[in-house]
């Protein structure tokens, strides 16, 4: 999957490069005028949307078999370019002539890959006329694997090393891939738990929990006293807490830990910031892991 930066400095090349074509001129003369017209009909309200195929997350979409068809009133004829913002990782887009005036339909082709299983709304815009349609982001294993609420069976067997939780309602959860007891550079010992999700695996799910010693003991931690919850996807941080994040905290309970089989089992709850710096609810968190 590409990165969501990326995806942007693709989408700021893709506006800048139409935004350029206003009207060519040629040496013989010959002109490639632009189209006119309108997504809306003459009341104000915007022609018919049809969205075909199934969109899911973590899949990028095959512009043959998932696109979406929208209406144009074309006043006059020439070259279109027609595209919407970038959301949840993946847009919109078509290019063509119009040859003919009132009502054209084209199909515009999706560009990148969805991120979350979530209804996604989209603004599109020609001429001087936007509207929006809205694409409904499946889950790509059925099971809510790769977050989101499209699925109604967790999968995650918790017998076995795994993580997951609710985070603003979006179920997430997958396999802890590392686990390890460390030391940073003022001396503190902490168990470091990272996680990623298995249906898209560009997920990260990060916990430091910061222990009295080098043991692993039961106990209550505090993302507000030194531990740390981290959730992000593409590099991006969609939920976190820890000691710079203001007016929230989320609650790290290691319930047990066995000596022998090097199992640790914990639950977490409580309160972290999202990417826009709000505070969202994470609930239902649980963790099974060996230690390595």
């Amino acid at each position: 999957m590409k990165s969501i930066f990326g995806g942007i400095i693709f989408t700021c090349c893709f506006f800048l490069f139409f935004s350029c074509q206003k009207e060519y001129s040629f040496e013989k003369g010959a002109t490639i005028s632009i189209a006119k017209g309108t997504l809306k009909d003459s009341v104000g309200n915007c022609l018919p949307d049809s969205v075909h195929g199934t969109f899911y997350n973590g899949v990028t979409p095959g512009s043959d078999t998932a696109y979406v068809e929208i209406q144009v009133d074309v006043d006059s004829t020439g070259n279109y370019s027609i595209y919407t913002d970038l959301q949840n990782g993946f847009m919109f887009a078509d290019s063509g002539y119009f040859s003919t005036t009132g009502i054209n339909t084209i199909k515009l082709k999706p560009l990148g890959t969805p991120i979350l299983n979530i209804p996604t709304t989209f603004t599109v815009a020609f001429d001087t006329t936007v509207c929006s349609f809205t694409i409904n982001v499946q889950d790509s294993t059925g099971t809510g694997l790769g977050g989101g609420t499209g699925g109604s069976t967790d999968s995650t067997n918790l017998s076995d090393t795994a993580w997951k939780f609710t985070g603003d309602s979006l179920a997430f959860n997958g396999p802890i891939d590392s686990a390890y007891i460390g030391v940073d550079s003022a001396g503190n010992s902490y168990l470091a738990l990272f996680g990623s999700t298995a249906a898209t695996g560009d997920s990260l799910f990060t916990a430091f929990i910061l222990l009295p010693s080098a043991v692993i003991t039961p106990g209550t931690y505090n993302t507000n006293a030194g531990s740390v919850f981290v959730f992000s996807i593409d590099s991006t941080a969609i939920f976190q807490a820890h000691s710079l994040t203001t007016n929230v905290n989320t609650t790290i309970t290691i319930i047990s830990y066995n000596s022998t089989s090097k199992i640790v089992t914990g639950t977490f709850s409580g309160t972290a910031q999202d990417s826009s710096g709000n505070p969202v609810n994470i609930t239902n968190g649980s963790f099974r892991v060996k230690v390595t």
